[in-house]
This record gives structure tokens, sequence and C-alpha cells, in this order.
């Protein structure tokens, strides 16, 4: 195992459940970047593998929402893979960046939301979904074409 691989594998083994999903975002933010990075270069096989990547990251998201504890929080958050999920499907076939780049930019966004989320945790001691700043959700407006 080389050195980037054992400190990703020490990070998460050491995260706390909300530092995972930060860096399930963070993960997600960088195939998408590698994706662009790709279709500038005309790398079709990279481009697909990091954008499958994506699809794979949103759906452990996904498939980790707890609607019973997570409320109205996770309904959004459920809406907002839906739609991420289509974004991506969309940028893949019209070899969208700026498809890509606005998908970057949510992921970001909501990333920065949970890191906040465990820097509350962590000084207060704060615990749950329903913590996340809602101002974080209701600015993503999914557009009519991303539906």
């Amino acid at each position: 195992m080389d050195a980037a691989s054992e400190y990703r594998q020490r990070a998460v083994e050491s995260a706390s459940p909300v530092g995972l999903v930060v860096l399930l975002y963070g993960g997600a933010v960088t195939a998408l970047l590698r994706a662009m990075a790709a279709m500038e270069a005309n790398n079709v096989e990279r481009r697909v593998a990091e954008l499958n990547k994506v699809f794979a990251i949103i759906s452990q998201l996904q498939g980790t929402l707890d609607f019973e504890k997570g409320g109205s929080v996770a309904l959004q958050l459920d809406k907002f893979y839906h739609v991420m999920r289509s974004q991506v499907m969309e940028a893949s076939v019209k070899k969208s960046k700026p498809l890509l780049e606005e998908l970057v930019q949510h992921m970001t966004m909501l990333k920065e939301a949970w890191q906040q989320v465990e820097r509350e945790v962590f000084d207060k001691g704060v615990t749950g979904i329903g913590h996340l700043p809602s101002v974080t959700l209701s600015s993503y407006t999914p557009t009519a074409q991303s539906l």
C-alpha cells in the first residue's frame, strides 16, 4: 500500500460518522474535478471511471439517510441526491463541463455545511442531522433541466 492510500485508510478508520460524510463529499468533488480534466484531455475511459465514482458516492450517501431521525432534512437530501444523479448523467451524455462545474459547486457547498456540523459536534457535543444548516439545502434550487 502506498503512503497516500495508507493515509486515506487511516482517515476513514478514525473519522466520526459526520466526518465520513465530509470525506465522501470530498471524494465526489475530487472525482468530478478529475472527470473534467479527463473531458478536456478527451480521455473517455478516465471520465467515465471518475463519474462512476461519483455515482457510487451519491449512492452511498443516499443509502445512509435515516428518514426517521433526519426528518425533512433527510427528505431534502434525498431529493438533492436524485437531482445530482440526473445531472451527472446529463453531464456525461452531453460531455458538459459547465454541468460538472455546477455539480462541484453544489457538492462543495454541502461538504462545507457538513464540516460546520462536524465542528459543532466536536465543540458543543451537538448530535443529529437536524443541525445541518437549512440554508444549505434551501440555497440549492434544481433546474427544470436537472429534474
